[in-house]
């Protein structure tokens, strides 16, 4: 069983590599939001206009140099994060700026985000609410509860959104996914296309392990680890054949405080 201490410290070491990564491909994109970029402060402004904002206080002409600014302080709080041997309170003040900076970025970026945006959200106030708190509160332990909770509830409704599709039922999503611009991989759906059944086993393997998922948490610990390598395994697989890297790391993030909730649940 893990402590409230080792598993909230493993949790934002995964955590923080999935944010340093995550800064530095965003860092490498800042062109972009200067004033000759893609994204410069004028499109940004008519994109948030039909939102039904003004967004007043978006950052304007300069604002390449102030999201910068955040971006490098990620990367520094997440380096931060990772390295051992420090005061909760620091890991507290670390887990809080990348939470706001998160919030920031958010505000000023309307593109590109994805549910792992949202569990490293959770993952971060959690963290933030257990290291602050004394190891002798009674409450420590709150933030990891809540991060395991949110974890088994987003595996759950994906399971039930995606049995809810026919494509997924009938085993062709997978396929249809990986020959997309955006998400696609050539040789995987080249594969699919000759062998049916495969994208067919693959789906429902998916549905099914996302689905039970919630068990693991009073599940014997053999089937606890074969449920959180399968989870490990289906991202690691979405990192590579769709690209989708970030929700490796914010995921797995959330295994060290589903173990902590078990063997709590079990009086391990």
């Amino acid at each position: 069983m893990l402590t409230i201490e080792s598993a909230a410290r493993i949790t934002a070491i995964i955590v923080g590599i999935g944010i340093l990564q995550g800064s530095l491909q965003l860092l490498l994109s800042l062109k972009e939001f200067g004033s000759s970029g893609l994204f410069d402060w004028n499109s940004r402004q008519i994109l948030a206009r039909s939102h039904g904002a003004s967004r007043g206080w978006m950052v304007g002409h300069s604002g390449s140099v102030w999201l910068r600014i955040v971006v490098i302080a990620r990367i520094v709080c997440s380096i931060a994060l990772i390295t051992p041997f420090q005061s909760n309170l620091l890991y507290a003040s670390y887990a809080t700026i990348i939470l706001l900076s998160s919030l920031f970025l958010a505000y000023q970026i309307r593109y590109g985000k994805d549910g792992s945006n949202q569990i490293s959200f959770i993952i971060l106030a959690g963290l933030a609410f257990t290291f602050l708190l004394p190891t002798s509160s009674p409450f420590q332990a709150v933030g990891l509860y809540f991060i395991a909770a949110q974890a088994l509830l987003a595996y759950f409704a994906a399971g039930i959104s995606k049995i809810s599709n026919a494509q997924w039922r009938q085993g062709s999503a997978l396929q249809s996914i990986l020959n997309t611009a955006t998400y696609g991989h050539s040789t995987a759906a080249a594969v699919l296309r000759r062998r049916p059944w495969l994208g067919g086993f693959v789906g429902w393997s998916v549905i099914v392990v996302e689905i039970i998922f919630p068990v693991a948490l009073v599940a014997p610990p053999g089937v606890l680890v074969a449920l959180l390598f399968a989870g490990a395994m289906l991202h690691l697989g979405v990192a590579v054949l769709i690209g989708l890297d970030t929700f490796f790391w914010a995921f797995t993030a959330t295994f060290p405080a589903i173990i902590f909730v078990h063997g709590v649940l079990l009086g391990r």
